[in-house]
């Protein structure tokens, strides 16, 4: 019997099998291939979403671009001609060579951002099966979580900051050259990825507190003061407008004290006018604050037309913020109009431990209630009289923002005596119309100055017998008035220092309480200043430093993006 030759046979099925076992393997390859894209395209998406949802508030090409950039970082494409910002929408080979498609953003609602893509992957051993390419598309949405917030915006105003122009649209792109106006700007981009578009969010409330050397706590509020300086028949026919002295004799301007504890006193510049004078003729020597009780006349206060006067304004308020405080509110119209409210404020100086203060001061629980304790006060500006909230009340943070673009210091203005007085120029022009002139009286040469000049009895000294000078009033006073209670010379550097130790004091206290400080200095090279701000941040990365007015924006913008919490959703 003859056996038959299977060999061939065997051979014809191993190759009849090899084509499927192929396919199998490049199934299997090509399946975890794409698995790995999946997950890559989840960890791109998540983090894309967040950036979305974080910057929700901003304007909507702005808050893609961040959603593109971030999406398009963790793909990883390397494509010649790639812009992230332009991306949206077209296929750029990114992770394992896939055609890769992020799809426009959506925001699904005022705090949640929606975020998808697709890609396309060449197969390779999976070819064999006819199978090309394998689509991979993915999701994810990132909702703001919104927990509460006490926020205080602690923004100095004083001169330095520049004219005040007309203020550019909340929301605009460009400022209109000054640095005030880059401020008010800055501040509203934080508002705005705050809030987002709407007037509230839940548990979210903002106080905002303008500061020189002392901070307005609004007229109304005479019960918070002595009651022994509660005549304010001497600033007429003006009235006080709400600013107060610090507490210096006690140490009650380094700690959270209300005004059941110690009153304020308010804050009032005595007129220079009349001061000084000549020794040889007795000629009238230009003080640094001439007024006379009368809006009209060469000598009639100014202090209301500052924006356009400047230093040359005088008046019982000046150096006085124009825009009080605003306590916690949680309007988002109500904080955004009062951050355009601000205006630069000359003369007096700059001290940020009164800024701080007072920031403190809307948020310590031991000010409960306070800012709503007179009829007057039941306004738009009034805080909840729940608020603020004890220290460390779950889900609730206590947040403050300083900023500032100068040393602390006692200014010195030299248009008039006290202190140096170096500007002989003059001018009658009534500015604006109708308003007093300019600046009728000039200073002496300075073969005169100070040397021949007559100081008259209880007017503010020129300068000490060290030769150190005066300088403007202040919330603390001149500076030959030494309400820092320092023993020695009294030299502009000491004082700065003690001022920059208060604040330091000021600092130390309210991180004790959980308050967590975010600070940033602008247009600022003094390496002191910038130490004290840095150290008195709650960590390193709370700390900005900001050269110029696209830096300072973009501060308000990293801070607002840090403290609109997220919570992922899928």
């Amino acid at each position: 019997m003859i056996r038959r030759d299977r060999r061939g046979t065997i051979a014809l099925l191993t190759a009849l099998l090899a084509v499927p076992l192929v396919g199998l393997v490049g199934i299997a390859t090509d399946g975890a291939r794409a698995w790995l894209l999946r997950s890559r395209l989840h960890t791109a998406l998540d983090a894309a979403a967040l950036a979305g949802a974080r910057n929700i508030g901003i304007a909507a090409a702005q808050r893609d671009a961040e959603v593109a950039a971030m999406f398009w970082t963790n793909i990883g494409v390397r494509q010649t001609g790639f812009n992230a910002a332009q991306a949206t929408g077209r296929a750029w080979r990114g992770y394992l060579d896939a055609a890769t498609t992020l799809d426009p953003p959506q925001a699904v609602d005022s705090s949640t951002m929606r975020v998808t893509a697709h890609a396309v992957l060449d197969t390779t051993f999976a070819r064999v099966l006819g199978v090309q390419t394998l689509t991979v598309a993915a999701a994810a949405e990132a909702r703001r979580a919104d927990l509460g917030m006490e926020l205080a915006l602690v923004l100095d105003v004083t001169g330095s900051m520049g004219s005040n122009r007309t203020p550019s649209p909340v929301g605009s792109t460009t400022t209109n050259g000054t640095n005030i106006d880059a401020l008010r700007l800055a501040a509203s981009d934080l508002v705005n990825i705050l809030y987002g578009s709407r007037e509230t969010v839940p548990n979210l409330w903002v106080s905002v507190v303008p500061y020189t050397t002392t901070v307005n706590i609004a007229p109304q509020r005479t019960g918070w003061l002595d009651p022994g300086s509660r005549d304010l028949t001497r600033y007429a026919p003006r009235s006080w407008m709400g600013c107060v002295e610090a507490r210096a004799a006690t140490g009650n301007d380094q700690t959270d004290a209300t005004p059941g504890t110690e009153p304020f006193r308010p804050y009032f510049w005595a007129s220079t006018l009349g001061k000084y004078t000549l020794r040889n003729g007795g000629a009238a020597v230009v003080g640094d604050n001439d007024w006379a009780a009368t809006l009209t006349g060469a000598n009639g206060i100014s202090e209301m037309y500052q924006d356009v006067r400047e230093n040359n304004n005088a008046g019982p308020n000046s150096g006085c913020p124009q825009a009080p405080i605003l306590p916690l509110t949680a309007s988002k119209t109500a904080v955004t109009n009062r951050i355009m409210a601000l205006r630069s404020t000359f003369k007096g100086g700059t001290m940020h431990n009164a800024g701080l203060q007072a920031g403190w001061f809307t948020l310590s629980p031991a000010w409960r209630g306070l800012w709503t304790t007179t009829a007057a006060d039941a306004g738009a500006d009034s805080s909840p009289a729940t608020l603020p909230l004890n220290y460390r009340t779950q889900y609730m943070q206590k947040v403050v923002v300083l900023m500032t673009d100068g040393v602390a210091n006692w200014n010195d203005w030299n248009g008039g005596a006290p202190g140096d007085c170096t500007d002989t120029s003059t001018s009658n022009a009534a500015t604006p119309a109708g308003a007093p002139p300019l600046r009728p009286l000039g200073c002496p040469s300075t073969a005169n100055y100070p040397a021949n000049v007559v100081t008259a009895a209880g007017a503010p000294p020129i300068r000490d017998a060290s030769g150190n000078m005066n300088s403007d009033y202040s919330g603390y006073g001149r500076r030959l008035e030494n309400r820092l209670g320092l023993a020695g010379a009294l030299t502009p550097a000491r004082m700065t220092t003690e001022l920059n130790n208060r604040m330091t004091n000021l600092c130390t206290a309210m991180k004790r309480q959980g308050i967590t400080i975010y600070t940033i200095t602008f247009n600022l090279t003094d390496s002191a200043t910038q130490a004290l701000f840095r150290g008195c941040a709650s960590q390193a990365d709370y700390y900005f430093n900001s050269p110029t007015q696209a830096d300072l924006r973009n501060a308000f913008r990293q801070i607002g993006s840090q403290l609109a919490n997220l919570r992922l959703l899928r």
